[in-house]
């Protein structure tokens, strides 16, 4: 059976199932597929990395590349050894693509139905100035609302307990057809015309996006779990209006004030950049401040990496030691504000939802541990009785 990697987000998690299921139904054998990333050049470094141990570990290995590192440097990733062929970006999620690979035989898989990934959008239509995806998926494209219905009712049908929808900018969904809300409609109607999901979860989204339609929807709706991962990328006004960011950080704090004090039990996340070209250490400094204001507890930190192309690669660069050292200052800040989440969560009722026998994730994405065995799939309505490892401690037995 054909082996699936992926590389990069969820996004791209939601693809390469849909890739393996490809693979499956084709019954392609003696191939590994890895779906790319190209997102920052050390995912792009990791790749190769991890494509040279595949044909090191496995010489006769077989490698089919697909993704935005392949539609960004082709040449480069077809002339390297094990790579037998590459599927174009706007191609992989044809079924096509891949009979020239298939042996015609089938297989049985055995598959974790927990989180099932839904597509909502492609593309990117904003120009941060750090970024290449706007390159390699284009612009926003809006799926059609019933086809994203169709495709959350089968990944109901298969199991799943609980759908996230995702997409390379979902808080755009609707814009390239001339809608405003379109993000905060399509939940609506998604919930209205699929009354049987109960969980339903977003990936990141754009704080500027977030209007009072969707405040609204992410605040009065049960079924929306209380988790809002943010693409807000810097603590600094300065450094967000040179990446070309459309949202200030008082904004943001204003924003996350607001749709806490309606809705308590929300957990924000957000993803960070360290070592911006231009950053001081004032700036820096701004950054580390505005993660506890802005009320973060979930936190991607990452030391800023230059794109070819983009016209942050141009900038002043921040010496790369720097940026490590700052991203590592910047991570100890997060596993602060992380342990101050969870910490407020001791001796309070929890939702889980099990993953694996002994840890699953609360409806507000806080990873949990339990000290007696757990049913997969199963949900839970449990008491923290601590912490430990940056994860909630409960005990099934009650």
């Amino acid at each position: 059976m054909a082996l699936v990697i992926n590389f990069g987000c969820r996004l791209n998690s939601c693809e390469s199932d849909i890739i393996q299921e490809f693979a499956n139904e084709l019954g392609i054998d003696d191939y590994t597929i890895i779906n790319t990333c190209a997102v920052t050049a050390e995912a792009e470094r990791k790749l190769r990395q991890g494509i040279r141990k595949l044909v090191t570990e496995k010489p006769s290995t077989k490698i089919i590349l697909t993704g935005c590192a392949v539609e960004l440097h082709p040449d480069i990733y077809r002339s390297m050894p094990g790579v037998v062929g590459i599927i174009p970006n706007d191609m992989k999620l044809k079924k096509s693509s891949y009979i020239p690979y298939s042996t015609k035989r089938q297989f049985a898989t055995t598959i974790s139905r927990i989180r099932g990934y839904l597509q909502i959008q492609n593309g990117c239509d904003q120009y941060c100035t750090f970024c290449i995806v706007r390159k390699t998926r284009g612009p926003n494209i809006s799926f059609d609302e019933d086809t994203i219905v169709t495709q959350a009712k089968k990944l109901l049908e298969k199991g799943f307990k609980e759908i996230v929808l995702t997409g390379i900018n979902i808080s755009a969904y609707g814009r390239d057809k001339g809608e405003a809300s379109g993000l905060a409609k399509l939940i609506c109607t998604l919930l209205k015309r699929v009354p049987n999901l109960s969980r339903l979860r977003l990936s990141s989204i754009d704080p500027a996006d977030i209007d009072e339609e969707l405040i609204s929807v992410i605040t009065q709706e049960e079924r929306l779990l209380p988790h809002l991962h943010e693409s807000i990328q810097a603590g600094d006004d300065i450094i967000l209006k040179r990446m070309l960011r459309r949202h200030s950080c008082q904004q943001v704090i204003e924003l996350n004030e607001r749709i806490s004090s309606l809705r308590p039990e929300i957990v924000f996340g957000a993803d960070i950049i360290a070592g911006f070209p231009t950053e001081t250490d004032d700036m820096f400094n701004n950054t580390r401040d505005f993660l506890a204001k802005a009320k973060l507890s979930l936190l991607h930190i990452f030391p800023f990496s230059p794109r070819p192309g983009t016209p942050a690669a141009r900038m002043p660069m921040v010496p790369k030691e720097i940026r490590l050292s700052r991203a590592r200052l910047l991570k100890q800040t997060a596993q602060e504000l992380l342990q101050q989440k969870l910490e407020q969560q001791y001796g309070k009722r929890i939702t889980l939802l099990a993953e694996k026998e002994f840890s699953g994730k609360t409806n507000n994405y806080l990873a949990v541990k339990s000290l007696t065995p757990l049913e997969v799939g199963h949900l839970y309505h449990l008491t923290c009785t601590g912490t430990e490892n940056q994860e909630l401690i409960v005990d099934n037995v009650e």
